[in-house]
């Protein structure tokens, strides 16, 4: 073991250390809540910098997570010290993520030899291809391992980049093999063919390349000689391989623990997709949140499974809180697994008083989804909450609103919520709406926005606050995965340093 790990070991283990964070947590919840009651002296915030310096110098992921936790949690109270900004700079660099970097000592730079190194270093080395944005550590280690690999299957945090990742393959695919290939991504509904394509049509500027969507290929672009990406349902690639259509290479598999949900009539067809392509000996590459065991899509389809890797660090760090309204109580779940109470006393005995005020308190300032689970709560909760607000001025809004009067009905209760900057989202909205508030609350036109379990089938649509009001999707509980890759949408790479998980009980409800 190297002496920069035994010396993060020894850190970690340091109960001085573990007091410092429980009492940084302490506060960051107690601010959460509108309280500022308590402070790190000088001493306790100059010794969290410096354990922070510590444990990003080693490669064990609990010494990086916990480096990173430290700077996200400090970055709220003195993101304009010059110290907090130099230390801050040697960590993010040292994990090398670089998006929280410009974020946490914005236009600042420090001439700090070291550290101005590896930051040229880094810059170069892990330059996304045919893009400015520079990988993590953490990013840069999965697309090394692809690019040595015929299959491969790898998991990571919500947040972690992996359709970054994947976009940046394909762009290393088509320059190294001259555009001589064809490319199938495979998402898990019809929902995300539109979100996925239109994103590859932005990042791939390859004029031989088409970017298609259904399993016809149109003669004109056969006559070209053209080559394709493709954009699947398990639904269209069964149908593309059954019939005679030009030969695809590789088949990259989003969402791939799809596969292997209980109770989703879809598995079947997803594995039944994949077992034609494997027949055909085409290339398969899998995708996956929150899996430790990310080598069983390999096993599935008789790949080898030594090419796989399950990524726990972490690029967004998260704070988790647990606000009863039933037992009129709030914690935060630290580090370690400690509850420390916080001083939050808005509790009411109506439901919707109660929600109200959390998000008030909570989601001030800051961009809000409110999972749901049943589209009566969605709908029932967006209006109960917008109905006090007063309506925005907001020209995009208004274009929304005209859109869904012009294409649903012009009293439609989701005008009453766009008009206050609030909206609901589920999978009975026309796609074309459902698209319009995605775009929308990427903009920041939304401020908050209100949904079932349509943000776990991939939708990428990320925030600072995720609020979780039931802990079931449709009449089942959630699963492990359910739930992380909900909560793992808390916090945005490259807008914050870190995210909030609520989960808020605001009734009793059966199971």
């Amino acid at each position: 073991m190297s002496f920069l790990n035994e010396l993060a070991i020894k850190a970690i283990n340091d109960p001085y250390l573990e007091t410092l964070i429980s009492k940084l947590e302490k506060i960051y919840g107690y601010n959460f809540a509108g309280n500022t009651i308590i402070k790190l002296n000088g001493k306790e915030y100059t010794d969290l910098l410096r354990f922070s310096d510590i444990l990003c110098r080693s490669d064990l992921t609990e010494a990086r997570n916990l480096s990173y936790k430290i700077i996200s949690l400090l970055y709220d109270f003195y993101s304009e010290d010059i110290f907090f900004k130099m230390q801050a700079t040697t960590v993010l660099v040292k994990l090398g993520n670089f998006p929280s970097l410009k974020l946490a000592i914005g236009s600042d730079e420090f001439n700090l030899d070291e550290i101005k190194v590896e930051s040229i270093i880094k810059e170069t080395y892990q330059l996304a291809p045919d893009s400015k944005n520079i990988f993590t550590d953490a990013q840069y280690k999965v697309f090394e391992e692809l690019k040595d690999s015929n299959h491969f299957s790898f998991s990571g945090p919500t947040s972690f980049g992996k359709s970054f990742i994947i976009e940046s393959f394909i762009k290393h695919l088509i320059k190294e093999r001259n555009a001589s290939d064809n490319i199938v991504i495979l998402v898990p509904t019809r929902a995300l063919i539109n979100q996925v394509k239109n994103k590859l049509k932005k990042e791939i500027l390859v004029s031989k390349y088409k970017i298609l969507s259904h399993p016809t290929v149109p003669l004109l672009f056969r006559n070209k000689g053209s080559k394709y990406i493709f954009v699947f349902t398990p639904e269209r690639l069964i149908s593309y391989l059954s019939n005679d259509n030009p030969a695809i290479n590789y088949v990259f598999v989003d969402e791939a623990q799809k596969l292997l949900t209980e109770n989703d009539s879809r598995a079947p067809l997803f594995y039944h997709a994949l077992m034609l392509a494997k027949r055909k000996s085409i290339n398969l590459y899998f995708s996956s949140p929150n899996i430790k065991n990310s080598e069983i899509f390999l096993q599935l389809f008789g790949n080898s499974t030594d090419d796989t890797l399950s990524v726990t660090e972490s690029s967004v760090a998260q704070n988790r809180f647990f606000i009863d309204c039933v037992e009129n109580k709030a914690v935060m779940f630290t580090e370690n697994g400690e509850e420390i109470d916080i001083p939050y006393d808005s509790f009411n005995t109506n439901e919707h008083e109660s929600l109200k005020n959390a998000i008030t308190i909570l989601g001030r300032e800051v961009q809000n989804i409110i999972y749901c689970n049943t589209v009566d709560d969605t709908i029932g909760y967006a209006l109960n909450f917008a109905q006090n607000l007063e309506a925005k001025s907001n020209p995009n809004l208004d274009c929304l609103i005209d859109l869904v009067r012009t294409t649903m009905h012009e009293e439609y209760y989701l005008v009453d919520c766009l008009k206050k900057g609030i909206a609901f989202h589920f999978g009975g909205l026309p796609q074309r709406i459902r698209e319009k508030i995605e775009v929308l609350f990427r903009n920041k036109d939304i401020e908050h926005i209100f949904c079932t379990s349509t943000l776990l089938e991939g939708v990428n649509l990320p925030a600072k606050n995720i609020f979780i009001l039931s802990n079931a999707i449709g009449l089942r509980k959630f699963s492990d995965v359910d739930f992380w890759n909900l909560a793992g949408r808390a916090g945005r790479l490259t807008k914050d340093l870190s995210g909030n998980i609520i989960c808020l009980r605001l009734k009793n409800k059966k199971k």
